[in-house]
């Protein structure tokens, strides 16, 4: 059977020295409240566009011994998602610059959580 507080709390009892009242219930590890500024991070590099039209247009040319005029069906195809990645990528990096999330996320920038929470700072605590 082991002690519970209530026993321990009515009774005292000098041979369970270690499970003694202490005064204190919980050991705080950490401030349970938010930080004023969280750290800046820059959004995370996309990968490798465009590789399986890329892939395509390279089998083309293998085929037809490096003739580029064959494979311009290929060649455009991948000038077209090239040109697409692009605007994509510009359009990130556009609504990044105004402070908005990137399309289809609910992550804000951390510029902008940094403003949010400089709006409502946190008390000073006494658990420490």
């Amino acid at each position: 059977m082991r002690p519970t507080d209530v026993l321990f709390k009515t009774a005292s009892v000098k041979k369970f020295t270690n499970y003694r009242d202490l005064g204190f219930k919980y050991k705080v590890v950490r401030i349970p409240a938010l930080k004023d500024e969280i750290k800046s991070r820059q959004p995370k590099t996309e990968s490798a566009t465009c590789v399986n039209e890329m892939s395509r247009m390279m089998d083309c040319w293998k085929k037809t011994d490096f003739n580029q005029s064959a494979c311009s069906k290929e060649t455009e195809v991948f000038m077209q998602c090239v040109a697409a990645a692009k605007a994509a990528s510009q359009e990130a990096r556009d609504r990044a610059a105004k402070g908005l999330p990137v399309k289809g996320s609910n992550f804000r920038p951390s510029k902008q959580v940094n403003e949010m929470l400089a709006r409502y700072p946190q008390p000073a605590s006494n658990l420490r």
